[in-house]
């Protein structure tokens, strides 16, 4: 293990890991389509244009799953072996949940999906100054790009795509992302500055910023934010991982039984709507009380003591 001294410095380095290995496996995948897909390095971006083909969505998985591994796994995997005394305990992974905290877990996740889609409406519809009406046309564009590739993803046309996405989209992204933003950089801030509240913020605004989508922001900040309360109140990153799990898989499970297109038209308006605002109202008195109750039948102390 390498001593490490100063939050800057260890937040540097592990964002240098993720940008380089991210880049890495992401040029590696785009060599691997020759001999896996049989396509030319010219083809790729054309990849994008044809969704309706299944062999494109393969394509494009692959190349998604390399960038997870690249960008978030393989970087907190590096750091903490290099930069952290007993890893598992720094990281907060060797404690197991216990059944009493996954039931509150549970309870809290469902009460906040009204709250979480009151605010995506909201952010949905914020609008730039008129001087920036370039930047946010740029990023309503991506905002599409990104959701027309989510749909194709959840185009799914049996078991086998279901299980693949969950890995794809469910697995990988909830213990990459955890490890990297609650397990490292909040555990870390935590540490220097003694306030977990600070830890969980600003490591729940980097989760939200580092994806790239601005009228997404809120709402995946304040489910950081829940992560990162949760590996507080536990003292396990198992927590967090579980919840965030939850979040990608639901979506998933829902789009395969149901439909993609019932996202949008049912479970993402619950909430958000003027008829349903009342359903906010009470989810949010719910989860106030749960995540009380959950604080108090986890006993911790306010402050994480650092590794």
């Amino acid at each position: 293990m390498f001593q490490l001294n100063g939050l800057t410095s260890k937040l540097l380095i592990l964002f240098g890991f993720c940008l380089l290995f991210g880049s890495i496996f992401s040029l590696s995948g785009i060599a691997l389509i020759k001999p896996l897909f049989n396509l030319e390095f010219n083809d790729v971006g054309a990849v994008m244009d044809d969704l309706g083909n299944r062999e494109n969505i393969l394509v494009l998985k692959f190349l998604q799953l390399l960038n997870s591994v690249g960008l978030f796994l393989v970087p907190a995997i590096l750091f903490s072996v290099l930069f952290l005394k007993n890893p598992l305990r720094a990281l907060s992974l060797n404690q197991p949940l216990k059944f009493g905290q996954i039931a509150f877990i549970l309870i809290l996740y469902f009460s906040l999906i009204p709250l979480i889609n009151l605010m995506v409406s909201i952010n949905g519809d914020l609008s730039l100054p008129q001087a920036l009406e370039s930047v946010e046309i740029w990023m309503r564009a991506a905002e599409d790009r990104a959701k027309v590739l989510t749909e194709a993803f959840l185009q799914m046309q049996g078991s086998g795509d279901l299980w693949v996405n969950v890995l794809l989209m469910g697995l990988l992204p909830a213990v990459g992302e955890e490890l990297i933003f609650r397990g490292i950089v909040q555990s870390s801030i935590v540490k220097v500055s003694k306030n977990h509240h600070l830890g969980i913020w600003v490591s729940a605004f980097l989760f939200s910023a580092l994806h790239f989508q601005f009228f997404g922001f809120l709402p995946r900040m304040v489910l950081g934010a829940f992560f990162g309360y949760l590996l507080i109140w536990t003292q396990s990153l198992w927590a967090p991982i579980l919840a965030h799990f939850l979040n990608n898989t639901m979506a998933l499970l829902i789009a395969y039984y149901y439909g993609a297109s019932s996202l949008d038209t049912e479970i993402d308006q619950v909430g958000s709507t003027t008829d349903t605002l009342w359903i906010s109202g009470i989810a949010l008195l719910v989860f106030s009380y749960f995540a009380y109750r959950f604080h108090q039948y986890s006993k911790i102390p306010d402050q994480r003591p650092g590794e």
